[in-house]
């Protein structure tokens, strides 16, 4: 068993996948200090993510600037499964906090849980970068003249 995890300000906030279309799987990772925390998640969860958090931004009055993110750290060693996905803004200014429960065990009682506090400039970097990888993965994404990158 792991333990929850907190980590703000992540230098770092990214969706990743590992294999190729159809045959994909998604990862959530944050890094901090010194720490990488993985988390593997459906598709779906991913766009949802991405969604909802485009909706906050879209809500802001100011100019956010996407953050500079890099590649997901690779190879993913993914802690848990993602259960559940929420998102609430923090006390501090322009801070979001990710909420990501566990996909419990029928052993566990209680779901860990993973905090994420991102600054909006982290989350417009996400949604960019997340929508990308879920259009890639379509077959419309590349007829629409989405390249990989480096093609």
């Amino acid at each position: 068993m792991t333990d929850n995890y907190e980590i703000r300000n992540p230098i770092n906030f990214v969706a990743g996948t590992v294999g190729g279309p159809g045959d994909r799987i998604f990862y959530l990772q944050a890094q901090g200090d010194g720490s990488v925390l993985t988390l593997k998640l459906e598709k779906d969860q991913v766009q949802s993510l991405a969604s909802h958090l485009l909706e906050i931004l879209e809500g802001e009055t100011n100019d956010i600037t996407a953050a500079q993110i890099t590649d997901m750290i690779e190879p993913p060693n993914a802690v848990w499964t993602v259960g559940a996905l929420a998102i609430a803004i923090s006390d501090e200014p322009d801070q979001i906090v990710i909420v990501a429960q566990e996909l419990p065990d029928q052993d566990e009682v209680e779901p860990l849980e993973a905090h994420i506090y991102i600054n909006f400039g982290q989350a417009k970097a996400f949604v960019d970068h997340a929508l990308f990888l879920i259009e890639y993965g379509r077959d419309f994404g590349r007829q629409n003249g989405h390249k990989r990158i480096g093609e």
